[in-house]
């Protein structure tokens, strides 16, 4: 089976017969935003804090007069909104919670908890794998929207502090010529594609361990450097696309 084959499989669970265990699932779906989104948050606005700190500094350093608002504002948008929040965020959850689905699954897998649903008629795709994927891609995108947010307030703060901006009523006033829509519309994409490529990963390495325990953690391993792998690859080419 392959990560396109598993992702039609989740797709299918969530289109057939969406009341069957609506509970259940609902509740996997509630604890796997939970873990992956909600617990995530602190990461998130520190590393969104850090990053937009960076860019502002540097790109103060180099125009440092008011003209540089409309730059700086460019910057902010091309190199945080669309790229580095998409990404980050992306990694993060890579970080947090790949790993930890491998194992979980694989652990179920090797025990023959996989075989003991389907004997019972319990569908695995609609209690395992439609849990996962709405879980991190629901995460994804509203990690992303939180990484957006607290990176242009920390970008904003920080163009104020080096003066090379000025009032922020005349910012908010100007705002629609800094961050296009298509720019927002581009990074929550990127992160709705991104969240459904971990879950695609980490549930078919999980599901792939079979009789050795011991594949656990080298299947975990694979699953995190193949998802980082696969959302890099899958940002570059969405930018290119849409330069």
């Amino acid at each position: 089976m392959s990560y396109s084959a598993l992702t039609v499989l989740a797709v299918v669970a969530l289109v057939r017969r969406p009341s069957e265990g609506g509970a259940a699932v609902r509740g996997q779906v509630a604890r796997q935003v939970v873990f992956s989104g909600w617990d995530g948050v602190p990461l998130v606005v520190f590393f969104a804090v850090m990053m937009s700190v960076s860019v502002v500094a540097l790109s103060a350093t180099m125009i440092p007069s008011f003209e540089a608002v409309g730059v700086l504002g460019r910057v902010l948008t091309l190199v945080l909104v669309r790229e580095l929040a998409p990404l980050l965020t992306a990694i993060l959850i890579i970080l947090r919670s790949c790993g930890a689905i491998t194992v979980e699954l694989g652990n179920m897998s090797w025990r023959g908890e996989i075989e003991s649903l389907q004997t019972m008629g319990i569908d695995p795709a609609k209690f395992l794998l439609l849990p996962r994927f709405i879980g991190l891609s629901v995460a994804a995108v509203a990690l992303t929207m939180v990484f957006i947010v607290v990176a242009a307030l920390a970008g904003l703060f920080t163009a104020q502090m080096f003066r090379v901006a000025p009032s922020m009523s005349h910012i908010v006033t100007n705002v629609e010529s800094l961050l296009y829509p298509g720019d927002l519309m581009i990074a929550l994409v990127k992160s709705l594609l991104f969240g459904g490529t971990i879950a695609s990963i980490a549930c078919y390495h999980g599901l792939a361990v079979h009789a050795d325990l011991t594949e656990v953690p080298r299947r975990a391993s694979r699953a995190v450097v193949e998802a980082l792998s696969w959302c890099t690859i899958i940002g570059v080419a969405i930018t290119l696309i849409t330069l």
